[in-house]
Parts: structure tokens; sequence; C-alpha cells
């Protein structure tokens, strides 16, 4: 009988190794990757591209790193900054895939309407074309991944959304 071919994997998914350790270098690759893909999804919506600010980054940093060491997903309480955050499980996972999860919410937006929506405020703050800068952290324990994304000026205002969220161009 012919054996089947092994599944191709996922785009996401990487076998386990180095990559996935929480190394300087393998965290340095990541956040370029998540910074990298927030500027492409924002510039198809015609958005301007987005600054690193190292503040925003030791912020991010610090709020992953208290996700991890908590084993939880939660937001910051009382946030100064706009934030995103994204939690993955059983696999080593890309830079982009975090930013890709977050854009997937625009199939929850209503353009229309142009308010918030609690199902698209990832999609609506990667998105929002007053915001000028970023930090990004990354911290892993074992199969589990932390992505928190931190934005300034923070989007998601209510009664800025058309002028904010522009559709795809």
């Amino acid at each position: 009988m012919a054996r089947k071919p092994p599944p191709i994997p996922k785009t996401h998914e990487r076998t386990p190794g180095p990559r996935g350790q929480d190394t300087k270098a393998n965290n340095d690759l990541f956040l370029k990757e998540v910074f990298n893909t927030t500027n492409k999804f924002r510039g198809m919506h015609g958005c301007p591209a987005l600054t690193i600010n190292n503040e925003l980054n030791k912020l991010a940093q610090e709020w992953a790193n208290h996700l991890r060491d908590k084993n939880a997903m939660e937001h910051r309480p009382n946030p100064k900054f706009g934030e995103n955050i994204f939690l993955s499980g059983g696999m080593d996972v890309t830079g982009d895939l975090p930013v890709e999860m977050w854009y997937r919410e625009i199939n929850s937006y209503d353009f229309q309407k142009a308010q918030f929506a609690p199902t698209a405020g990832h999609f609506t703050q990667l998105i929002w074309k007053g915001c000028k800068e970023m930090g990004s952290g990354v911290a892993r324990r074992a199969d589990r991944t932390w992505v928190v994304c931190n934005y300034n000026p923070p989007g998601n205002v209510v009664g800025q959304f058309k002028e904010n969220v522009p559709p795809k161009k």
C-alpha cells in the first residue's frame, strides 16, 4: 500500500526548533515581521506607515512578559496607548500571524456604520489612520507565544472611525 506524503505545513507552522526559542535574535526577527506586516496592511488602506517607538517597545515587552508569567490573556488595565494582544498555543508562529489574525477582523467591521465593533477592535486599531507609532513585544513559554502591540496615539476613538478606518484602496 502506498504511503501518503506528509501534509504540507500551514504557512505559520514551523518545525519546533531554534526559531521558537525566546532569544534576542529570534525576538528581533519576530518583531520586525510584526512591524512590516502592520505597515503592509495599513498601506492597503492608504494609511501612513508607522514608526517604531522604543518606549512603546519596552511597554509592550513588559506586558507580554507579564502575560506569560501569569499564563493569561488580558488587556492592560487603563491603558494610555492603543493595544492589541495575541496568544498562540501549539505551534511556533511567525511575526506576521498575529497581525494577520487582527486584520481578519475586517470581516466584522461595517464601513458604512463606521463605529466601534467589539469583534473588529483589533482590526480598527491596526489600521487607525491617526496612529503614528507603535511598539511590540513577544514572550514565549513552552509552546505558547504572547504578542503585544501598543500604538500612539491610540485608536478606536468614538466618533472618529469614519476618517480613521478607511476601506481598502
